[in-house]
């Protein structure tokens, strides 16, 4: 399974993208002034499918000419000549504990940079954990949860963070999420299946994380946090909140603790 978007001018930045929304969006971008996106291109183990996604995200324009490559992450030489094209490796095919190491792997080898969409601390943790010191020497960047998961987490909290005015910083951050829609809101089965992987190999991420030093954490004065219940009611916001099993906890932390 490999579904990929590449662009750049010399060499391409490759994407494998499960959710065309993501497509969607990289096309406002192509050629658009002020952009560094100048060049674009598709890979998957089936064109024909690449050409339906380009159609529907390109809609109701005429899809743009990108060139489609060949690649599936259970063929390791077809990532590998991908990655030898790229800039960039863009992937959002998930779950990632099952299909995203080979790409990871590709890219740090040929030295090109990847980035991805990813929610899954596990994968996340394990891939640095494997990675690490090769795409140093390599000079491959290995960047995750660059999509939902986390970057809206990580700009609030920047944004909050501003807000202060010191010596005064917070030392918690509450973060809420409204659903809203006039439409039906539909769920992507990738996501489901992330999280269901998540829960039940959680044991595994314990393991990993017991094998490895700790990492540095910010000091933050006062008493900790409390967890709060699963399930709570914010009176200014008069709202109920029920509390989501989300990476971003940990992605912030792991952003703090590299400042």
């Amino acid at each position: 399974m490999f579904h990929a978007l590449c662009c750049s001018s010399a060499r391409p930045i490759i994407c494998n993208f499960q959710r065309i929304n993501v497509l969607r969006e990289a096309l406002k971008f192509l050629n658009a002034p002020n952009s560094h996106l100048k060049s674009l291109a598709l890979a998957g183990r089936s064109p024909s499918r690449l050409t339906y996604a380009l159609k529907w995200a390109a809609g109701p324009n005429p899809p743009p000419k990108i060139p489609h490559l060949t690649a599936d992450t259970s063929d390791p030489n077809s990532l590998s000549r991908l990655a030898a094209q790229a800039k960039i490796i863009l992937n959002c095919v998930g779950p990632f504990r099952l299909y995203g190491q080979p790409v990871v792997s590709a890219c740090v080898d040929s030295g090109c940079d990847y980035l991805d969409i990813c929610g899954e601390p596990d994968f996340m943790e394990r891939m640095e954990a494997l990675y690490h010191k090769k795409a140093v020497e390599k000079g491959s960047l290995v960047i995750s949860a660059c999509g939902f998961d986390s970057v809206p987490a990580e700009i609030g909290l920047l944004h909050h963070s501003k807000q202060w005015a010191g010596p005064s910083a917070p030392n918690r951050v509450d973060a809420y999420l409204s659903l809203e829609s006039d439409k039906k809101i539909v769920g992507n089965f990738g996501t489901h299946e992330s999280a269901v992987l998540g829960v039940a190999n959680a044991h595994e991420l314990m393991e990993l994380r017991k094998s490895k030093p700790k990492p540095a954490r910010p000091a933050i004065p006062g008493p900790p946090p409390p967890k709060g219940s699963i399930i709570d009611h914010h009176n200014q916001l008069g709202l109920w909140a029920l509390k989501l099993p989300s990476a971003d906890s940990t992605v912030v932390r792991r952003t703090l603790s590299d400042k």
